[in-house]
């Protein structure tokens, strides 16, 4: 066994153990990096195994394909296997890597300087890709300022609009000036008795990209933070599964999906967070 095995065999245990928590990802993507500047056949070897634990399959056939013994049956049978991965979903469910706190408080200060502001049950925006960045910018519909953040989740309204800054969202100008929700107003938990909330919710808070309808989960009396997409892996990581399937909205039958999903999957749960008790809850459906 070389010593690249053994670390790859030291990361995997401490993976499994913490079923993917943000250090242990960060761990081996550390050690991938290392792998990927070595000319080192063992390094690459070791590579393979990597890619394949990080669910980068087409990484991991790509280079089994070019350094492994196709006299050998076990890696005949291995490539195989990565073939399927590899054709049919490439690298797409690879594991994220996670970001630090120093990353994250820098991403806050970008989005704040380029004049993102709070939206409080819609916290991290730029993550879940309500918003998006243009260099160059683009012209908002509702003010007519050049904004270098766009709107690109759901707006319901009878008028097209194409672009929408994240002030004109905030103030409510938008939602306003085109009698427009970015959330049904009938696709929310109950047990919010303030409208004041409801009002914040579909008319100065920016939704989220549903395979289906968008619906927003509520505890505590409030509306949720939404957190962003999320499958059982992810859900782990945070130590939120168990919360999310502490939730009598869901029967066994639909608590056992959400133990299987995939994050941009047939199935994908979409995470919420109490502002009040800290529970996470999810909402889920089908593409």
């Amino acid at each position: 066994m070389t010593e690249y095995q053994k670390t790859y065999i030291d990361l995997k245990k401490q993976f499994e153990k913490t079923e993917g928590g943000p250090d242990s990802i960060r761990a081996l993507y550390t050690f991938k990096e290392e792998l990927e500047q070595s000319e080192d056949r063992r390094a690459k070897e070791a590579l393979v195994d990597v890619y394949d634990l990080l669910d980068f399959k087409k990484d991991a056939y790509d280079l089994l394909s070019q350094i492994g013994d196709r006299s050998d049956r076990r890696t005949l049978k291995r490539l195989g296997a990565l073939k399927d991965y590899a054709e049919n979903w490439g690298n797409h469910y690879a594991v994220p890597r996670p970001k630090t706190p120093e990353e994250k408080q820098q991403e806050r200060e970008k989005w704040a300087a380029l004049g993102l502001p709070s939206f409080r049950y819609h916290p991290d925006p730029m993550k879940t890709g309500a918003f998006q960045e243009s260099k160059e910018g683009v012209p908002c519909d509702c003010c007519g300022k050049t904004t270098h953040v766009f709107y690109t989740a759901p707006f319901f309204s009878v008028e097209d609009v194409e672009y929408l800054c994240p002030a004109c969202i905030a103030g409510g100008e938008a939602a306003r000036k085109y009698d427009g929700s970015f959330q049904d107003d009938c696709s929310v938990d109950e047990g919010v008795e303030d409208p004041a909330k409801l009002d914040e919710l579909i008319h100065r808070t920016p939704g989220y990209c549903g395979w289906q309808q968008e619906y927003w989960r509520a505890h505590c009396g409030d509306f949720c933070a939404f957190l962003g997409y999320a499958g059982a892996r992810e859900l782990r990581a945070l130590g939120a599964l168990d919360e999310a399937l502490d939730d009598p909205m869901w029967d066994g039958e639909q608590k056992e999906m959400i133990r299987k999903s995939v994050n941009g999957g047939h199935l994908q749960c979409y995470l919420f967070q109490c502002l009040h008790c800290g529970k996470h809850l999810v909402w889920m459906d089908f593409d």
